[in-house]
């Protein structure tokens, strides 16, 4: 299924000319090649309508017990307004070994969404992984979902194992445009990483077939650095890196070509200057005119006509002030409509964009009332409505880490992590920063499309809808595992609801209309049809996870020192938080004593819980497949019987008084996980998938009501494990007989952070425990002046906190800004 805007009109992109007789163009006739080049871009973002998103954290690390306070912006990838087809964002906690360790769904209004996560506080010390994405966003794949490693302490203040000794340098080369050509002189972009993924320094000489000498090169600032070559015809050229130990490393140049164009950029404070030369075979006819496409996200800012060029080069001056802000995107292509050289430069926000933050004094004490005011304004200086989230915490834990403003115009759309984002918008802007930039945008490439598959209209079709409310989608095989396209999909909730659809074409099923319910347990079956085997029914579940990376406070020295004084602060927070609890009472351990007879299958017998008695389904009987409850229960329990496929438990009435008794079979109530099912759907429950059976009759079945009349058989399935396809965007918890119970959560409620009111600056009783977050506001907003007032206390905590603001504006704008506060300890009497 296809999505379309009708409010980007063809013939709004800019035209314009630029130097060394340049000539405008307007849009070509149907038949050029370049009219399609335009129209497929324009296409791809009004088919496909990528989205983006991003979190807010409080700070970039935490120690286990602790909350994560975050908010989610999610907006559209082309004009980062926060009006997205999507209201659903999946919010996931990743540990190390790559197992998911807390989940949150989140409802989106307006694009936002507040959060937080709980830290068990026996969660072991590591480098977790953070990630938010939506279902429409898993037609790109996870290469595109938000995602930022995160550093977790315990709560002895265990600093997490640092990175592994790097055991080999990687060192790669990027020629600015794409390619090599003989005889043109090139910048040669190289990035050296590192055994884990990161920048490592390098240093080396270039040298050619004859290994002569040509130049030298050092990396600058993470690994990355250029040098210039000019190739000659037939040579192959190599760099040498020396290692420890004197070793000598041998890196192979690329290829150059013997024919070809090259693109050369630079800059200045006001334009890219463009400058484009062409090495043609001797005596090959004149080329016909390239063009040079300019476009920031798929906004076309210009399509220069460039006439064939030859040995002089050919320069264009694009203005700055006509890019959007964010990554630029600028593709040559020949006369015949082929790519032949792209790249890559930086766009910042216009100078003016600004989200100030200004407390109301420069020093307070502890427990003083801090007034804050934040206020947001476009490049002219006019108010910005938007939404914004303010977080204050221990100066000790600021970082490089990713911004709103860093993942939104640059991290987003880049291919591959980057690593310390926030390096590259730090302010001054100093040349040793816009050089760093530069070094990272010719080694890492453009993400969101190929231009030979978009112009061979060959990129995959989505498989993922956008989600507006809570939906439970999957997949039906049969036992062959190819779509069973004739079946019908049925679904039952706890508290009751029922819904059934046809699988389509590819056996997939989409239940909507979830919302309104809490976490909830559902009941999914598909019914075969005559003359077919059991069914395979598969529940969309969270995507694979990817590479994880070391958090960025865990790989330099600063790092290193920023979480040891993040540690000390969050012991003072947890003794803080122990005062504060010194009233309960902790219960020593209990121990629950007890023997379970095992029969010679591995299955325990059944013993008495309460009214209920319990089958306990032992391991041999779980790792079998063609058993059902049905068969399981034969002749297991005493009062239950299985008779035509049905389960049913033979109940004893006394007639008159105790004079007489009736013994007879009744219709049971049947669960599976608390859902009310059909005896058949019980009875063909698998019991692979079954934890244990809970039996009770008319007299202990009180609790149910009229519907335990009959006695209540209950089954507790165990949970069922991932099922990974090759295709990496699917992943499905499944169940081989076509009857699947699993648990759907409902919107995550955020919780509010804890910030006392001290009206008076006297001290009270209780301690105060924020040390590390002293104020979280995740949802702020500014008036028509571009404003927004808050006002929080200090706690007991002494020295500097960071504050930081982010957030987005209503017409795609994103902004960030920092302070500091200083609180000082009271003078002593």
């Amino acid at each position: 299924m296809a999505f379309s805007k009708l409010n980007r009109p063809l013939g709004s992109l800019a035209i314009i000319a630029g130097l060394l007789s340049v000539a405008a163009f307007r849009l070509p006739p149907e038949e050029n090649p370049f009219r399609r080049i335009v129209k497929s871009l324009l296409g791809f973002y009004a088919t496909t309508l990528p989205e983006k998103a991003y979190l807010h954290l409080d700070r970039p690390c935490y120690a286990s017990g602790e909350t994560v306070w975050f908010k989610a912006y999610l907006a559209e990838a082309d004009s980062h307004r926060p009006d997205t087809l999507s209201k659903i964002l999946y919010v996931e906690l990743v540990s190390p070994e790559r197992r998911i360790v807390a989940q949150r769904t989140l409802r989106l209004q307006a694009g936002v969404a507040p959060g937080d996560i709980v830290l068990p506080d026996t969660l072991p010390a590591g480098t977790y992984q953070l990630r938010a994405y939506t279902s429409w966003m898993r037609n790109a794949g996870p290469a595109f979902f938000f995602s930022r490693p995160l550093a977790v302490l315990d709560a002895r203040g265990k600093l997490p194992a640092g990175p592994l000794p790097a055991t080999k340098t990687d060192l790669q080369f990027f020629p600015e445009g794409g390619s090599l050509v003989d005889g043109i002189e090139s910048e040669v972009a190289f990035r050296a990483v590192d055994s884990q993924g990161h920048g490592a320094e390098a240093q080396g000489v270039v040298l050619d077939g004859q290994g002569r000498e040509l130049t030298q090169f050092r990396s600058r600032h993470l690994g990355m650095g250029t040098f210039r070559l000019a190739p000659a015809p037939g040579q192959h050229y190599r760099a040498v890196v020396a290692g420890p130990g004197s070793v000598r490393t041998e890196y192979a140049l690329p290829a150059s070509q013997p024919t070809g164009y090259a693109l050369r950029v630079s800059e200045t404070e006001t334009d890219f200057l463009v400058t484009i030369r062409r090495h043609a075979a001797p005596g090959a006819a004149p080329a016909g005119p390239a063009m040079l496409l300019a476009q920031v996200r798929g906004q076309v800012s210009f399509a220069v006509a460039v006439p064939g060029a030859g040995a002089a080069p050919v320069a264009v001056r694009l203005p700055k002030a006509k890019f959007q802000p964010g990554l630029a995107h600028l593709t040559l292509f020949d006369e015949k409509g082929t790519a032949e050289c792209e790249r890559l430069v930086f766009v910042p926000n216009p100078p003016g964009v600004r989200l100030t933050l200004t407390p109301n004094k420069t020093a307070y004490g502890p427990r003083e009332a801090v007034q804050l005011r934040l206020k947001a304004t476009d490049a002219t200086g006019q108010p910005i409505a938007g939404q914004f989230s303010v977080a204050v915490s221990a100066a000790s834990v600021a970082d490089d880490g990713p911004t709103i403003v860093s993942h939104l115009l640059l991290s987003s759309d880049l291919s591959g992590p980057v690593e310390a984002p926030g390096y590259y918008f730090r302010e001054p802007q100093t040349p040793e920063i816009r050089q760093a930039l530069n070094d990272l945008l010719l080694t890492q490439g453009w993400r969101r499309f190929v231009w030979k598959e978009l112009l061979a209209n060959t990129l995959a079709k989505p498989e993922f809808l956008p989600e507006q409310a809570l939906t439970v989608s999957g997949q039906v095989l049969t036992a062959a595992r190819q779509p069973a396209v004739r079946t019908v999909a049925y679904l039952q909730t706890n508290p009751a609801r029922q819904a059934e659809m046809p699988a389509d074409a590819s056996g997939r099923f989409r239940f909507r209309g979830l919302d309104g319910l809490d976490t909830t347990q559902v009941m999914v079956r598909a019914q075969p049809l005559k003359g077919e085997r059991e069914l395979l029914i598969r529940v969309l579940g969270p995507p694979p996870i990817g590479a994880m990376l070391s958090a960025a406070l865990l790989t330099s020295p600063a790092g290193s020192s920023a979480l040891a004084a993040y540690v000390h602060a969050s012991q003072q927070q947890h003794t803080a938080e122990k005062s504060l609890a010194h009233s309960t009472i902790a219960l020593s351990t209990v121990k629950v004593l007890g023997n379970r007879t095992k029969t010679d299958d591995g299955i325990a017998r059944p013993y008495s819980l309460g009214n209920a008695k319990v089958l306990q389904v032992g391991e041999l009987a779980k790792n079998g497949n063609s058993q059902t409850v049905a068969d399981y229960l034969q002749g297991r329990l005493a009062g239950v019987t299985v008779s035509g496929g049905h389960v049913n438990i033979r109940n004893i009435m006394s007639m008159g008084g105790n004079a007489a008794k009736n013994n007879f079979l009744v219709e049971a109530l049947y669960l599976i996980d608390g859902t009310v099912v059909s005896a058949s759907d019980f009875a063909a429950f698998p019991i692979s998938d079954t934890e244990s059976i809970d039996v009770m009759t008319q007299n202990g079945a009180g609790l149910f009501g009229t519907q335990g009349a009959g006695g209540v058989i209950a089954v507790h399935s165990r949970k069922v494990g991932l099922v990974y396809d090759t295709d990496p965007k699917d992943a499905f918890a499944a169940a081989r007989t076509g009857l699947l119970s699993m648990q759907v959560p409902g919107y995550y409620r955020a919780r509010e952070f804890y910030a006392p009111r001290y009206e008076a600056a006297a001290s009270t009783a209780l301690p105060d425990p924020r040390f590390t977050t002293l104020y979280w506001a995740p949802m702020v907003q500014t008036d028509a002046t571009g404003q927004a007032q808050l006002s929080f206390y200090t706690s007991d905590a002494v020295g500097r906190f960071r504050v930081v603001g982010e957030g987005l504006g209503t017409q795609g704008l994103p902004l960030s800004g920092t302070t500091e506060l200083v609180v000082q300890p009271q003078p002593t009497r």
